[in-house]
Protein backbone atom coordinates (compact mmCIF):
# COMPACT_ATOMS: atom_id res chain seq x y z
CA UNK A 1 0.00 0.00 0.00
CA UNK A 2 2.72 2.61 0.98
CA UNK A 3 4.71 1.29 -2.34
CA UNK A 4 1.57 2.09 -4.42
CA UNK A 5 1.19 5.50 -3.08
CA UNK A 6 4.48 6.58 -3.30
CA UNK A 7 4.34 5.14 -6.67
CA UNK A 8 1.05 7.42 -7.44
CA UNK A 9 2.45 10.28 -5.57
CA UNK A 10 6.02 10.35 -7.98
CA UNK A 11 4.11 9.98 -11.12
CA UNK A 12 1.20 12.71 -9.96
CA UNK A 13 4.77 15.35 -9.48
CA UNK A 14 6.23 13.69 -13.10
CA UNK A 15 3.10 14.78 -14.94
CA UNK A 16 2.57 18.01 -13.59
CA UNK A 17 6.16 18.81 -14.31
CA UNK A 18 5.63 17.77 -18.39
CA UNK A 19 3.84 21.67 -18.86
CA UNK A 20 6.46 23.20 -16.70
CA UNK A 21 9.48 21.35 -18.63
CA UNK A 22 7.19 22.13 -22.18
CA UNK A 23 7.51 26.11 -21.67
CA UNK A 24 11.09 26.04 -20.77
CA UNK A 25 11.50 24.00 -23.76
CA UNK A 26 10.10 27.05 -26.36
CA UNK A 27 12.56 28.79 -28.71
CA UNK A 28 13.99 30.38 -26.25
CA UNK A 29 13.70 33.87 -28.23
CA UNK A 30 12.99 36.09 -25.62
CA UNK A 31 15.49 39.17 -26.38
CA UNK A 32 14.20 41.71 -24.06
CA UNK A 33 16.14 41.33 -20.83
CA UNK A 34 16.13 44.42 -18.64
CA UNK A 35 18.27 45.34 -15.59
CA UNK A 36 17.64 46.97 -12.79
CA UNK A 37 16.68 50.97 -12.75
CA UNK A 38 17.85 54.13 -11.44
CA UNK A 39 16.42 57.63 -10.78
CA UNK A 40 19.39 59.54 -13.02
CA UNK A 41 19.48 59.16 -16.79
CA UNK A 42 22.74 57.53 -18.16
CA UNK A 43 25.45 59.93 -19.81
CA UNK A 44 25.44 60.64 -23.21
CA UNK A 45 26.84 57.87 -25.56
CA UNK A 46 30.49 58.24 -26.00
CA UNK A 47 31.80 58.31 -30.26
CA UNK A 48 33.79 55.33 -30.81
CA UNK A 49 35.70 55.07 -33.93
CA UNK A 50 36.64 51.42 -34.84
CA UNK A 51 37.70 49.41 -38.36
CA UNK A 52 35.75 47.02 -40.39
CA UNK A 53 37.03 43.73 -39.56
CA UNK A 54 35.66 40.77 -41.57
CA UNK A 55 33.79 38.40 -39.57
CA UNK A 56 33.22 40.14 -36.66
CA UNK A 57 30.58 42.47 -35.53
CA UNK A 58 31.25 45.90 -33.22
CA UNK A 59 29.48 46.06 -30.26
CA UNK A 60 29.14 49.41 -28.78
CA UNK A 61 30.29 50.59 -25.55
CA UNK A 62 28.04 51.85 -22.86
CA UNK A 63 27.00 53.04 -19.45
CA UNK A 64 27.53 51.24 -16.18
CA UNK A 65 26.53 52.03 -12.96
CA UNK A 66 28.56 50.83 -10.34
CA UNK A 67 28.31 51.89 -6.66
CA UNK A 68 26.30 54.94 -7.35
CA UNK A 69 28.28 56.40 -10.50
CA UNK A 70 28.09 55.69 -14.22
CA UNK A 71 31.09 54.10 -15.92
CA UNK A 72 32.10 53.83 -19.51
CA UNK A 73 32.58 50.57 -20.57
CA UNK A 74 34.43 50.54 -23.99
CA UNK A 75 33.07 48.49 -26.86
CA UNK A 76 34.24 45.01 -28.36
CA UNK A 77 34.27 42.91 -31.66
CA UNK A 78 32.33 39.47 -31.61
CA UNK A 79 32.22 36.62 -34.00
CA UNK A 80 30.05 36.80 -36.55
CA UNK A 81 26.66 34.40 -35.78
CA UNK A 82 25.59 32.64 -39.16
CA UNK A 83 22.27 34.07 -39.57
CA UNK A 84 21.55 36.40 -37.13
CA UNK A 85 22.41 40.11 -36.69
CA UNK A 86 23.52 42.10 -33.32
CA UNK A 87 20.84 44.27 -31.70
CA UNK A 88 22.60 46.46 -29.69
CA UNK A 89 22.03 47.39 -25.68
CA UNK A 90 20.33 50.56 -24.88
CA UNK A 91 19.03 52.26 -21.64
CA UNK A 92 15.61 53.17 -21.89
CA UNK A 93 13.13 55.24 -19.62
CA UNK A 94 10.56 52.83 -17.56
CA UNK A 95 8.45 55.26 -15.94
CA UNK A 96 10.48 57.11 -12.89
CA UNK A 97 13.21 54.97 -13.81
CA UNK A 98 16.21 53.87 -16.73
CA UNK A 99 16.56 50.36 -17.67
CA UNK A 100 19.40 48.58 -19.40
CA UNK A 101 18.29 46.55 -22.25
CA UNK A 102 21.10 44.44 -22.76
CA UNK A 103 21.97 43.58 -26.62
CA UNK A 104 21.70 40.09 -28.03
CA UNK A 105 21.59 38.29 -31.38
CA UNK A 106 18.61 38.16 -33.21
CA UNK A 107 17.81 35.78 -36.22
CA UNK A 108 17.76 37.64 -39.44
CA UNK A 109 14.99 38.70 -40.60
CA UNK A 110 12.74 38.96 -37.72
CA UNK A 111 11.32 42.16 -36.62
CA UNK A 112 11.61 42.79 -32.82
CA UNK A 113 9.03 45.84 -31.59
CA UNK A 114 8.32 46.44 -27.72
CA UNK A 115 10.06 43.13 -26.43
CA UNK A 116 7.97 40.77 -28.95
CA UNK A 117 9.51 38.95 -31.96
CA UNK A 118 6.92 39.89 -35.07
Amino acid sequence: MKSKLVSLLLAGAAAASVPALSACAGSGRAYVVADSGYDDAPPPLREEYVAVRPGFVWVHGNWERDRGRWHWRNGHYERERVGHVWRDGRWTRNGRNWVWVRGTWQPRGEIVIRGRVR
